[in-house]
């Protein structure tokens, strides 16, 4: 059955692109939909200029890409489903994703425009404080309330490092998602992440696959 999972916030193109590298290695077909109207994913994909008149789903890279709602036969295919909802994702794009991941920095006023969003708070599995610490977070009266808010969440800081920095540019210019050149907080969250969605395969596999396939595709 496929699972369709949400992102929502701001910087999170890296961490989808990466934790799709990451679930393709252990051959899961996964979709990647951008929702974002900033279209960041799209951004960061070779997409061609006239994918909207000629194809619904682009094959790239060992995953699929589209735009559009496709209809469920499409998506039925796929194991996963990641979804980009930008910091202002359609209700029903929203609701129609079983799990949801929020992914943020600690600016107060992305958290301020988050907390507008009617986000169903029970569907938070994750929350990403990227460029933050969490012993900051846990002085910041507002952010502990905003995360206090998602009863069944796990929350990962990702302290700020120029290796991930430099990865969420590099994915917009070059069109490269290498998980092995991202900050050891990152790559643990996206290996933690991917034996979640994966659990039939250990960690130490999820490891070993796709180091050998960067390896392989970098050589």
């Amino acid at each position: 059955m496929k699972r369709r999972i949400g992102f929502i916030g701001c910087y999170s193109h890296d961490v989808i692109l990466m934790l799709t590298r990451a679930m393709a290695s252990m051959g899961k077909k996964v979709l990647l939909r951008d929702c974002n109207r900033h279209h960041t994913l799209r951004a960061s994909l070779p997409i061609p200029e006239d994918m909207e008149t000629k194809l619904t789903v682009l094959e790239y890279d060992g995953f699929w890409f589209t735009e559009k709602g496709t209809e469920s036969a499409v998506t039925e295919a796929f194991d996963f489903e990641l979804v980009d909802l930008g910091m202002e994702g359609a209700q029903a794009d929203i609701v129609s994703c079983g799990e949801l991941i929020v992914i943020t920095d600690i600016l107060l006023h992305h958290i301020r425009r988050l907390e507008r969003i009617q986000i169903p708070k029970e569907k938070v599995k994750i929350c990403v404080m990227r460029d933050s610490y969490e012993e900051v977070c846990k002085n910041e009266q507002e952010i502990q309330n905003f995360l206090q808010s998602f009863p069944d969440k796990k929350v990962f800081y990702l302290p700020i490092d120029v290796r991930d920095v430099k990865n969420r540019y590099v994915c917009e210019t070059l069109h490269e998602y290498n998980i092995g050149k991202a900050s050891y907080e990152m790559q643990d969250m996206i290996y933690r992440l991917a034996k979640g969605f994966c659990p039939e395969f250990s960690e130490k596999e999820i490891r070993r696959c796709i180091k050998h396939r960067e390896r392989r595709r970098y050589r």
